[in-house]
């Protein structure tokens, strides 16, 4: 009887050892991987403990540059793609460019001299059968042909002679800050300084062809803009910088094969 009962015994303290060899067993593992596995845990890293990885480095996207252009861009309004919509927006704002120049536009250069006929000094035929006064050739000169001048050979266009700043002419010279006190009026204390508002003031004051303006971004605190006022051959682009409280003007002239904001500023 006493066997009977001692084997029973004998087996639960066997499995009962069997079991807790297992659980720390398995514990370990969890600190150490199998032969070859590779990671183990940490010096002083709880058994068991689970191990959290570092994250992968996030890499900073290169900014694409923007490519050179290799042909004229052409005044954006002579695209034949242009929607009616902007065909009108286009015509609005030409009509608000001349408004603005006129005061000033000057009554025109002073009226050219009669052109003078090589016959008389003052300009009549000479009569029929009277010689050209003397120092005027009768007759063509003797002699062989002239050669014809061969017509200059077209260079190729070249972006960077084309990006040069130009001189304004005088109207555009005037006219500049007439543009530019008409907008810092709207803006200068009234509006955010955020692309968003200075974007809503410029539209609102007829500023509002997409082609036209640039920006306005955010550019080192102050909110900036280029307008393109280079209408019927001129070639006035104007910069504007606003900080909330007032807006500063920068004008300068630019060939319309390249756009406002490809021109190398002069020095």
């Amino acid at each position: 009887m006493t066997s009977s009962l001692v084997t029973p015994l004998k087996n639960s303290r066997v499995g009962a050892a069997v079991a807790a060899a297992l659980c720390a067993l398995a514990l370990t593992s969890c600190g150490t991987e199998a032969a070859g596995g590779g990671t183990s845990a940490g010096a002083g890293a709880r058994p068991g403990a689970a191990q959290i990885a570092a994250p992968a480095p996030v890499a900073t996207p290169t900014p694409t540059p923007t490519p050179t252009p290799t042909a004229p861009v052409g005044d954006p309004a002579d695209d034949p793609r242009l929607t009616p919509e902007q065909q009108a927006a286009e015509f609005r704002m030409l009509e608000l460019a001349v408004d603005l120049a006129a005061p000033c536009v000057v009554d025109g250069p002073p009226p050219l001299p009669p052109e003078v006929a090589p016959g008389e000094p003052d300009g009549t035929p000479p009569a029929y059968g009277e010689k050209p006064p003397a120092g005027l050739p009768s007759e063509r000169p003797s002699g062989p042909p002239l050669a014809e001048e061969e017509p200059p050979s077209e260079k190729p266009w070249d972006f960077e002679r084309a990006r040069q700043e130009t001189e304004l002419g005088d109207v555009e010279k005037c006219v500049a800050p007439l543009h530019g006190k008409r907008i810092a009026k709207a803006l200068d204390g009234t509006a955010d300084p955020d692309p968003a508002s200075v974007e809503k003031v410029l539209h609102g004051l007829g500023y509002d062809v997409d082609y036209r303006l640039h920006g306005p971004q955010e550019v080192n605190g102050k909110v900036e803009f280029t307008l393109d006022l280079r209408f019927m051959g001129g070639e006035l682009c104007l910069t504007g910088r606003y900080d909330g409280t007032r807006t500063s003007f920068d004008p300068y002239g630019a060939s319309t094969e390249v756009r406002c904001t490809d021109v190398k500023r002069r020095a």
